[in-house]
């Protein structure tokens, strides 16, 4: 029976535009949203680095988003085959194919070890919560050799269960019932947030711009900021996109997914920022943010073990849709290129990917003093990823669609042939062409030390 199955139904198709929707932004919500965001715009600014970045999301966001679906429906293949096909087999655009799939490789080994993390904190806030020493706690669970590794495995294991049952039956229907219970607790914690005593502080600092307070550095941080939240470069959206239909609208449906990932990130400032202002406590932490700072508001939280559940429930939410994306991405590659029935691709992608995370768990104990270029093998996995491949493929990406596909070609995919409307198309055209471009080229230099703005 599996030998009869066409590769057109292991790659499968959305059953609804809903569905693709659902699970695009559930690609592009993830720990970016609701971790990283909320400490950059502390750190920047509060209401000045949200202008900045609602800027960058239409400048540079929806035009990526729209090409990188272009070439996903034009392809409908993984990123290697639809380059491939659309270039007639150039060797230098399979080359950025697999560009995207190292990204979604690498970036998963150690996005799944902070995703155990998130599980591991969620069941502890199921049997209790984190009381005592917050810090000692989180430090004495990374460091172990053992247990970060079996929730890290259980992470991976939901993600590989969930793609191996497909597009519609796997990623499609998890998407439908993740995001929209995503949304609830986004609603229900930042309305708790808003509501705590000394909160309006906070409120106040993260909605109000002090336009006087605007630089250089703090567009190009949020640049930084959209290009890495929406996986500018990294194929997942192309993928998702192979499997759209052709009588889909990309134009309004690359208008949605970006709105939606704005929301998200804008409620976990709402959750983030007023709750850690109430208590006095740094916005701006960084890393420990998730893990220390925000159990501390909870211990000091009304009902504050309920309100930490729901909040790693949500975490946890988010990192799984990313991931599932990450994984459909490596296993579109085998089940495309190679014609490996789709469970078994999901397993073996799956598998070597978590083998890859070994060291980044590892990293944070026993191979500690083990550095790469100075960085512990987590951190040096995520500059790999996150500050070099992905501008690289981001700026191939639109390269390719310029001098190699054609804007008009583009314009006639995403119109569906001029059956649906596409009223921006030339602004589309002059972004895609001209400032893009330049916007990664610049997020790049930033990104590897060499221009400071």
């Amino acid at each position: 029976m599996e030998n009869k199955e066409t590769v057109k139904t292991e790659r499968g198709q959305w059953a609804s535009s809903i569905g693709f929707v659902m699970a695009a932004a559930g690609a592009a919500v993830g720990l970016g949203n609701v971790w990283k965001f909320p400490y950059l715009t502390a750190k920047f600014g509060g209401g000045t680095f949200l202008f900045a970045y609602i800027l960058m999301l239409l400048f540079l966001g929806i035009p990526v988003l729209i090409t990188e679906m272009v070439l996903g429906r034009r392809g409908k293949l993984d990123p290697v085959g639809t380059y491939s096909k659309l270039s007639g087999g150039s060797s230098l655009w399979k080359f950025a194919g697999y560009v995207a799939i190292a990204v979604n490789f690498i970036v998963l080994s150690f996005y799944g070890v902070v995703g155990g993390w998130i599980t591991n904190y969620m069941f502890q806030y199921i049997t209790g919560g984190i009381k005592g020493d917050i810090v000692g706690y989180f430090g004495s669970f990374v460091s172990s050799p053992y247990a970060p590794l079996m929730w890290y495995a259980i992470f991976m294991g939901l993600a590989i269960y969930i793609v191996a049952r497909g597009v519609s039956d796997g990623i499609e229907k998890a998407s439908n019932i993740l995001m929209p219970i995503l949304f609830v607790l986004f609603i229900v914690l930042s309305i708790r947030a808003v509501t705590l005593p000394g909160a309006f502080k906070g409120l106040k600092y993260y909605l109000l711009p002090d336009f006087s307070e605007l630089s250089g550095t703090t567009f190009l941080m949020a640049m930084g900021q959209v290009f890495f939240s929406l996986n500018i470069g990294a194929g997942c959206t192309m993928t998702y996109a192979s499997y759209l239909s052709e009588n889909e609208n990309i134009p309004k449906l690359a208008n949605i997914v970006p709105v939606m990932d704005f929301l998200t990130a804008f409620l976990a400032g709402m959750i983030v920022i007023p709750s850690v202002f109430a208590f006095n406590l740094d916005p701006a932490a960084g890393p420990p943010l998730l893990f220390i700072t925000m159990p501390f508001v909870f211990e000091k939280m009304p009902l504050g073990t309920i309100f930490g559940l729901l909040f790693f429930v949500l975490m946890l939410f988010a990192a799984l849709t990313s991931a599932i994306s990450m994984l459909e991405v490596n296993t579109a590659l085998l089940v495309d290129n190679y014609k490996i029935n789709r469970k078994r691709a999901a397993l073996i992608a799956g598998t070597l990917i978590f083998m890859l995370g070994i060291p980044s768990s590892l990293s944070q104990g026993i191979l500690a003093n083990f550095k790469i270029f100075g960085l512990d093998f987590l951190s040096a996995m995520d500059f790999l990823a996150s500050y070099i491949l992905m501008p690289f493929g981001a700026f191939m990406m639109t390269l390719f669609v310029v001098r190699v596909l054609g804007l008009d070609e583009a314009i006639k995919e995403a119109t569906n042939d001029g059956k649906v409307p596409f009223g921006l198309e030339k602004i589309w055209s002059f972004l895609v062409k001209y400032i893009v471009p330049v916007i990664i080229f610049l997020v790049f230099l930033s990104s590897v030390g060499i221009i400071k703005i």
